[in-house]
C-alpha cells in the first residue's frame, strides 16, 4: 500500500474513530506515518535479534561446539579400537631396497637404525638401506649387547671388544683373557665375564679400554659365572653364579654397587641371595632400580636397595619355551596341552601380575617385545601380537625372512630378507 492510498483511507477513517483518542483529529497522522517494505530476511533477522539474548547464543554456540568435540571423540574412538584391535592380514611393500650382505650376517635394531654385523665388521644404516657409519674388524664369532642407542660388539672366545652409538664408533680395546660374555650401559662403560685356567674375572672397562674394576671369581668360593648385567647408568650390577653343593645345583645371586655412594668394602659386594636346586641362566635390569632373574621354571624380581631383597616370585608348572622381556613386561611362551593350538603365550608386569594369556599355532624361530608390541617370527611368516593379546598382524612373506621389526610410521614395519630391506605397511 503506498502513501497516498493510505492517507486517503484515514480521512475517511478519523471521523469515526474520533471517540476512541482524544487527540487533535486535525493532527495529519498519516504524515508523520512511516511504512517501510521488509523482506522476509529481514523479518526472520528482526525476530531472531528479539527472541535470542546473548547469553542464550553463546549457550548455542557452546552445545555446537560440544557436540562436534564429541563426535570427533567418538570417530577417534572408534578408529583407535579398530586400529588396536583388527587383525591385519595383507601388507604393501611401500618401498624397497637391495640387500648385499654376505652369509652369516646379523641384525638388530639400534634406535631408529638398523645395525648389520657379521665376522668382518659392522654397518649402521637407516630404514632404506643407506650407510650413516662402518667398522672394520675380523671376528670369528661376534656377541652383542644394546642399552638405549649403545652397544657393545665382543669376540666371544677372543679379546676384542668395539662400543659404537647411533652416531659411530666410541672406543675399541684388546682385553688379555677370552670373552665369554659382555654388557653395555648408555655411556658405553663394558662389562666382561673374562675366562682364565681356574679362575673367571669379572671386569669393568670404559670406552677407551681403561679398567674401572676387577672382580675375581672361582667355582669353590663364588661359584661359576653364568650372566651379568648392568644398571643404565653402570652404578650397579647383578651376577647370576652357578655352584654345587654335593651332588646338587645351586645359585647364588650376587648384587654389587659402583656408585660414590656405596659403604660397601673393595669388593663392591652389597649382598647375596641363594637358591638351592635351581639355575638362573639370564640376569638383566628392567630399569635402574629393577634387578631381575630368569630360571628354567619362572622368574624373581628383587629390591635394588642397599641389602637386597627379593620382592616378587614367579613358579611355572610348565616348560618354558622362550622369553621375552622389555621395560614395562616379561612374557613366556609354553607348550600347550590342546591339539590344535601349539603354544600358549603369557605376558606379565614385573609385580608378578599376569596381564596376558594367549593360545596361539604360529611357527617361530625369533620372538622379541619391539616398541609395545610383541613380535614372532621365521623365514616364512611374520606375525604380531599387542600387550593385551590381540593379534595385529600374521601372513606368510613372499620373501625368506631374516629379520623382522617395527618402525617409526602408522602400521609400518621392515622386513629384510635374503635379497632386500623391505619396508611394509599392513593392512
Amino acid at each position: 500500500m503506498n502513501r497516498d492510498k493510505w492517507k486517503e483511507y484515514w480521512e475517511r477513517l478519523k471521523p469515526k474513530l474520533a471517540f476512541l483518542k482524544p487527540w487533535d483529529m486535525n493532527e495529519d497522522v498519516g504524515d508523520d506515518l512511516e511504512v517501510r517494505e521488509m523482506s522476509s530476511t529481514d523479518h526472520q533477522n528482526s525476530w531472531n535479534s528479539k527472541a535470542e539474548t546473548p547469553w542464550e547464543r553463546t549457550r548455542r554456540k557452546r552445545y555446537a561446539v560440544i557436540t562436534m568435540a564429541a563426535l570427533v571423540a567418538i570417530v577417534a574412538g572408534c578408529f583407535l579400537y579398530y586400529n588396536g584391535h583388527h587383525s591385519f592380514t595383507e601388507y604393501v611393500v611401500t618401498s624397497t631396497t637391495e640387500n648385499l650382505d654376505i652369509a652369516g650376517t646379523e641384525y638388530a635394531m639400534l634406535g631408529n637404525y638398523i645395525v648389520k654385523y657379521s665376522s668382518d665388521g659392522v654397518f649402521c644404516v637407516n630404514s632404506h638401506n643407506e650407510v650413516r657409519w662402518s667398522a672394520a674388524y675380523s671376528m670369528q664369532t661376534p656377541i652383542i649387547d644394546i642399552c638405549g642407542q649403545t652397544m657393545v660388539i665382543a669376540e666371544q672366545q677372543g679379546r676384542q671388544v668395539y662400543v659404537v652409538n647411533e652416531d659411530g664408533l666410541l672406543g675399541s680395546f684388546t682385553t688379555s683373557l677370552s670373552i665369554l660374555k659382555a654388557h653395555v650401559s648408555k655411556q658405553g662403560v663394558v662389562v666382561l665375564i673374562l675366562e682364565d685356567s681356574d679362575v673367571t674375572w669379572i671386569e669393568m672397562y670404559d670406552t677407551s679400554g681403561s679398567e674401572i674394576a676387577k672382580i675375581k671369581t672361582t667355582l669353590q668360593d663364588s661359584g661359576y659365572p653364568l650372566d651379568v648385567a648392568i644398571t643404565p647408568n653402570a652404578s650397579r650390577m647383578i651376577v647370576s653364579y652357578l655352584g654345587i653343593s654335593g651332588r646338587a645345583l645351586n645359585s647364588r645371586i650376587a648384587f654389587y654397587d659402583f656408585s660414590s655412594a656405596s659403604d660397601s668394602d673393595d669388593s663392591h659386594l652389597t649382598g647375596t641371595l641363594d637358591y638351592s636346586g635351581q639355575v638362573f641362566p639370564e640376569v638383566y635390569f628392567a630399569d635402574a632400580s629393577t634387578p631381575v632373574a630368569l630360571n628354567d621354571t619362572g622368574f624373581v624380581v628383587f629390591r635394588n636397595k642397599k641389602t637386597p631383597e627379593e620382592e616378587t616370585s614367579v613358579t611355572f608348572d610348565k616348560e618354558i619355551v622362550s622369553s621375552f622381556h622389555d621395560g614395562d613386561n616379561l612374557g613366556f611362551v609354553f607348550n600347550n596341552e590342546a591339539a590344535d593350538c601349539r603354544y600358549i603365550m603369557e605376558l606379565y608386569h614385573y609385580n608378578g601380575k599376569r596381564t596376558m594369556q594367549r593360545e596361539f599355532d604360529c611357527n617361530y624361530t625369533e620372538v622379541r617385545m619391539d616398541r609395545g608390541e610383541i613380535l614372532l617370527y621365521d623365514a616364512k611368516n611374520c606375525t604380531v601380537y599387542t600387550t593385551s593379546g590381540t593379534r595385529r598382524f600374521s601372513s606368510d612373506y613372499e620373501k625368506q625372512v631374516q629379520y623382522f621389526a617395527r618402525i617409526p610410521g602408522f602400521r609400518r614395519y621392515m622386513v629384510i630378507t635374503n635379497d632386500s630391506i623391505d619396508r611394509i605397511r599392513i593392512s
